[in-house]
């Protein structure tokens, strides 16, 4: 079974260390939570805090994320972790489902682990990276001022666990 432990490293490659970009409107981000996200789950509530958050409070925003225990593959659930991140949990959990033919409603319950785990892991982890391809380009369309992103974003849909 997939452990969100193990999935830390990949997660860690796109979403390791500061940024505090004005057009990003994640606004500041610390190993890829954000301020609101820390505020929620950590109770915290200033830069210098967010700057200094530990291995440990960083492993309890993404426990928040973490759905994949039932996940045979370790390598699919940390893609699927990965891109949740990325686009919002039910986004990338509606995503999965389309691909697998699960009803969409983005709850990664019993019958998407399920589904996920009949699917070829590597077949399926290059379906999701199309689809968040496809989707990054749509985000684009939405909001040209996100362009600047979008090579960044391309790149980690891309981009598969070993």
């Amino acid at each position: 079974m997939a452990t969100l432990k193990a999935a830390m490293p990949f997660l860690m490659k796109h979403e390791g260390g500061w940024s505090n970009r004005r057009a990003d409107r994640g606004g500041p981000t610390m190993h890829g939570v954000t301020m609101a996200t820390a505020t929620r789950i950590l109770g915290i509530t200033t830069i210098e805090a967010l700057r200094g958050i530990s291995d440990d409070d960083v492993l309890r925003v993404y426990r928040e994320y973490w759905s994949y225990t039932g996940v045979s593959d370790q390598r699919l659930a940390t893609k699927c972790l990965d891109l949740g991140v990325n686009f919002g949990d039910a986004t990338e959990k509606r995503m999965i489902q389309v691909l697998v033919g699960v009803k969409p409603d983005g709850v990664f319950g019993p019958e998407t682990v399920a589904a996920v785990n009949e699917a070829d892991p590597v077949e399926l982890m290059v379906a999701i990276g199309e689809a968040a391809v496809s989707r990054y380009d749509e985000i684009v369309r939405r909001n040209p001022d996100d362009a600047e992103f979008l090579a960044g974003w391309l790149i980690r849909a891309r981009d598969m666990p070993v």
